[in-house]
């Protein structure tokens, strides 16, 4: 862009309002791009540390379990950890409550963590595991099944494996959809951003050929 800018310069050339817009941006861009990093490596510091505080990221991991799409796949991915974590420490001969109170600080969620505290609490008072969970409606009916009959027949690690198996693949499933929809249009997008710009570009010097002419 600096370099059709310059050209279009030194020939005195009127540049129609669609290349004007273009120039400026980049103009812009430029010279505004070592304050815009600086802005951006500071709201990343500031956001890293408001995370470390106590509490602060609730809301936001919270919010994150109920956005549509991206919600879904947030709590498919902390239960599967969950799941993956509790068949782990079980398989190694830790008690169930102190196995949860080690999950909990392994998922990624501080909500789902902050929950799973509570069904710790519960079941160290003597609840079972799948009663605790399904009080907290937060896990999917599918994971209080699974558990409920891993603790009725004592293959409760067999189960949080398969349920860590079965959300992983949906996990995977989702996200390929995602991509095969989203590339096809990013390409288009782009193609059409790009098209865009040549044209914008190229323009005064059409303009200037079919004076010439």
């Amino acid at each position: 862009v600096p370099a059709f800018a310059g050209f279009y310069d030194g020939i005195g050339a009127e540049l129609p309002l669609a290349t004007r817009t273009i120039v400026a941006a980049s103009d812009f861009a430029r010279a505004a791009l070592p304050a815009v990093l600086a802005l951006l490596a500071a709201a990343a510091a500031a956001v890293w540390a408001w995370r470390r505080r106590p509490g602060a990221a609730l809301p936001l991991d919270r919010l994150l379990l109920r956005l549509p799409g991206a919600g879904g796949v947030a709590a498919r991915f902390a239960t599967s950890q969950l799941a993956r974590t509790l068949a782990t420490l079980l398989r190694g001969g830790i008690p169930l409550v102190d196995a949860l109170d080690v999950a909990g600080r392994s998922i990624g969620n501080r909500h789902m963590a902050g929950q799973l505290e509570v069904v710790a609490r519960e079941v160290r008072e003597g609840r079972s595991l799948a009663s605790a969970m399904d009080d907290r409606q937060i896990f999917p009916p599918v994971v209080i099944r699974m558990v409920e009959v891993g603790e009725s027949t004592g293959a409760l690690r067999e189960m949080l494996d398969s349920v860590a198996d079965f959300y992983d693949e949906e996990i995977e499933t989702t996200l390929g959809r995602f991509m095969t929809l989203i590339e096809p249009v990013l390409l288009i997008v782009m193609g059409i951003v790009i098209a865009g710009m040549l044209f914008a570009l190229y323009m005064p010097l059409l303009q200037l050929g079919s004076v010439i002419a």
